[in-house]
């Protein structure tokens, strides 16, 4: 069973579902220019063996615009959306955008969270320049209309050129610090690595960087690597979704039992 749900959060709303099931709960986070939608192909192959929760970020899919889309905002809200839905230790599910999130929100709130999956993201690895951010906004800018078009109904990214360009920076400069964080992860952790076609230019360069990057980090006894060849960067929950469910039941099969949760010490931004 299934129930829709709407969360105020600062200057606009986020819409989610969540859908009941037997076992340890399940948080998607989406990257940066996707929806919950993007999650069907994994959630169809789990076919209702855990709960899961989904939910659109700001100014994507059916939640609300608003004025900071910030990577300090996203955290907040993947806050909130556990407090409301009364999620218990979940394991986080993110994807690129949502893999940093997932671990960056794991650091912060480590006795919160139950496990980690990181899906072709959270590479501790910044790969762009300065030319490299030039080359964003100047991406964005060139097909910044069709990021407002909606191929459905509820899968809209409503972001401006600019905010896509200054959205994929962010993440890259958070991304070239990440180091710290995987030191001080208490909890398990598989990372999905995409090695698959790139295409031509540095793009190629920038897959054998992050794939570097993530062997090397996988050598902690917490944290495990899952490579696909199944499509290149961006490409596993459409190309390879069932290596996304092997990892999820590799890091539940690692995770200690859902304990007691203080919030004595907790941070909360403002609802």
């Amino acid at each position: 069973m299934s129930r829709a749900f709407t969360i105020t959060a600062a200057d606009t709303h986020l819409d989610g579902v969540d859908t009941l099931g037997d076992g340890p709960p399940l948080l998607f986070l989406n990257d940066d220019f996707s929806t919950q939608r993007h999650w069907g192909r994994v959630l169809r192959r789990l076919d209702g063996k855990y709960r899961t929760v989904t939910f659109d970020a700001r100014g994507r899919g059916r939640s609300g615009t608003s004025s900071d889309y910030s990577l300090r905002g996203a955290i907040d809200d993947v806050d909130r959306v556990i407090e409301a839905t009364a999620l218990t230790r979940p394991v986080l599910v993110g994807s690129s955008h949502g893999a940093t999130l997932a671990l960056c929100y794991a650091a912060e709130y480590p006795e919160l969270v139950g496990g980690l999956v990181l899906v072709d993201g959270a590479y501790p690895v910044s790969v762009l320049d300065e030319h490299g951010k030039k080359r964003v906004h100047e991406r964005f800018r060139g097909r910044g209309w069709a990021r407002r078009v909606p191929a459905r109904p509820g899968r809209a990214v409503r972001l401006s050129p600019r905010e896509c360009a200054e959205a994929v920076i962010a993440t890259d400069e958070v991304n070239g610090q990440l180091i710290a964080d995987y030191s001080e992860l208490r909890c398990p952790t598989t990372l999905v690595a995409g090695h698959g076609t790139f295409p031509a230019g540095l793009e190629q360069e920038e897959g054998a960087r992050r794939l570097a990057t993530a062997r090397a980090v996988a050598s902690s006894d917490r944290t495990t690597l899952l490579v696909t060849t199944c499509g290149g960067y961006g490409r596993i929950l459409d190309k390879d979704p069932g290596i996304v469910v092997t990892a999820i039941e590799d890091v539940i099969g690692r995770s200690a039992p859902a304990a007691a949760v203080s919030t004595g010490t907790r941070w909360r931004g403002a609802a």
